[in-house]
């Protein structure tokens, strides 16, 4: 018995001829008949009695039927459940994220990406880059973003995007006027710094102490979110990535240029031995596709604070 003498016995059941179970199945009423007839040696049942028009199933039949459409109902389920994977009907997502990209800009790329599938299940967690990959290296998420540059077999790691630092002032700083900002800009100034645990820290600290300037160190955060909301609040100024700085621009955030450059690098994990499901590969082609609308909103504002509008990229992906 096989499942094409199944499908035979089921159509002509479905359509009462052979003729009609043939064009069901695209096949040849011959073909058709050979099916059936194979399926009742197998089965040792006679299921039809023939006439001139029409097959009619005898109670044998009936009674084999009812068990066919049982199976059937469950291939049927199995089928829309292979849909709804394709078509991303439903499906879980698990990411987690340093906190510069996982407080604002994933939060946007997830309300776009629930607009367009709306039951899929998706978990966020912001966690240092450290803890990013272990995770992934346990298989615990399916994406992560961290600052780190990856070298272990059991992650697979790509450069999800490059930037420059930039300056963050509240509105209304005196050095407001200035579209390019300096460390001997902001000696003496109150400084919102990252905690000691992010790598960006000792870049930046680097710099000022090349500079010879002194700060005044009395702020320190682990989230450059908290950055830009102390900022705001005029306690002091900051030194971050551009990615938490644009979520805070329409409220009236400065964001500077900051020379001398620091650079920053945000690395997608992924586990190495598992590939990409088909819900993860849509969030990331969408993460994509607002990182790249972030970097030409970002340039664009830069751009207008340059003289003569000369252009200016600080991000590269």
């Amino acid at each position: 018995m096989n499942l094409r003498q199944i499908e035979a016995f089921r159509a002509v059941m479905i359509a009462g001829t052979v003729t009609g179970a043939a064009s069901r199945l695209r096949i040849s009423q011959p073909a058709v008949s050979r099916l059936i007839s194979q399926l009742e040696r197998t089965t040792k049942l006679v299921l039809f009695v023939r006439s001139k028009q029409r097959v009619h199933p005898t109670p044998e039949a009936l009674a084999f039927y009812h068990e066919v459409e049982r199976a059937f109902v469950g291939i049927d389920r199995l089928e829309r459940a292979a849909a709804n994977i394709r078509n991303l009907v439903t499906g879980n997502l698990r990411i987690v994220s340093l906190p510069a990209l996982g407080l604002g800009f994933l939060p946007h790329v997830i309300k776009r990406y629930r607009d367009m599938y709306p039951k899929v299940t998706v978990s966020l967690q912001t966690r240092s880059s450290s803890t990013v990959m272990d995770w992934i290296t346990a298989l615990q998420f399916d994406l992560g973003l961290a600052s780190n540059t990856i070298e272990k077999p059991s992650i697979k790691a790509s450069l999800f995007a490059a930037s420059e630092a930039v300056c963050i002032l509240p509105p209304n700083h005196g050095l407001a006027a200035k579209s390019v900002i300096t460390p001997k800009d902001l000696a003496g100034e109150h400084f919102v710094s990252l905690s000691m645990e992010d790598q960006a820290r000792f870049q930046i600290d680097h710099v000022f102490a090349e500079a010879r300037v002194e700060r005044q160190l009395s702020l320190e955060t682990p989230y450059a979110a908290t950055a830009c909301a102390m900022v705001m609040e005029g306690l002091g100024v900051s030194v971050i990535s551009p990615f938490p700085a644009e979520d805070f621009r329409g409220q009236g955030l400065l964001i500077k240029r900051f020379r001398p450059a620091i650079h920053f690098r945000t690395m997608l994990l992924q586990p190495a031995e598992r590939p990409a499901s088909l819900v993860a590969e849509k969030f990331i082609s969408l993460m994509e596709q607002c990182r790249d609308e972030l970097l030409e909103r970002h340039n664009t504002a830069l751009r207008e604070l340059e003289p003569c509008g000369r252009a200016v990229s600080l991000i590269a992906v």
